[in-house]
């Protein structure tokens, strides 16, 4: 009997997140992560020499109870390992799409739209942000999962404060649940 996403790891609209590197990461790298902090009402710090073990600590510290680590491949990033409570939840394959930033996003009000069934469920648990009404659908201050058009691949954007898109698209290749087998 396999159990229940939310028996392992509860939703909890109040949770945030902590966003590092892996090591000696490119200044892409880096922006990527200032940009998700941005987006997402998360902190980013640089992990320097730090072992996973200290990031944990200090995420506790910083009272963040979701560690998110982005890896790279040729100075680019190409995935993130999500951290609950210092245990791993998910890794996502990943690629990015970086345009020209435009407009601002209200970390405040920023909210979670989900287009993707295989992810509807995981998404809010991904991302530290409330989900939408489903009754009030907006494009203001938002993060939305869908589909891409060309890829077929489930694709991050997002919406600033006047619902234009931000110029940040991520594309989620894959992903893996710790103790699942590859998806």
């Amino acid at each position: 009997m396999k159990i229940s996403l939310h028996k392992r790891f509860p939703h909890n609209t109040g949770k945030s997140m902590l966003i590092t590197t892996s090591r000696k990461p490119s200044q892409r790298t880096r922006t990527f992560c200032r940009g998700l902090e941005r987006a997402l009402g998360a902190r980013s710090v640089n992990r320097g020499k730090m072992s996973l073990r200290n990031v944990f600590l200090k995420a506790k510290e910083m009272g963040k109870d979701h560690v998110a680590i982005v890896s790279e491949r040729d100075g680019n990033p190409n995935g993130i390992e999500i951290y609950h409570h210092g245990e791993l939840f998910i890794s996502l394959q990943l690629t990015v799409d970086f345009s020209l930033p435009k407009g601002r996003i209200n970390k405040d009000k920023v909210h979670l739209r989900c287009e993707v069934g295989e992810l509807s469920t995981l998404a809010p648990e991904i991302f530290p942000i409330p989900l939408e009404d489903s009754e009030k659908q907006y494009h203001e201050n938002l993060v939305l999962i869908r589909n891409s058009v060309k890829k077929s691949i489930p694709l991050v954007e997002f919406f600033d404060e006047n619902g234009q898109i931000t110029g940040l698209r991520i594309y989620i290749l894959g992903w893996k649940l710790a103790g699942d087998e590859d998806t």
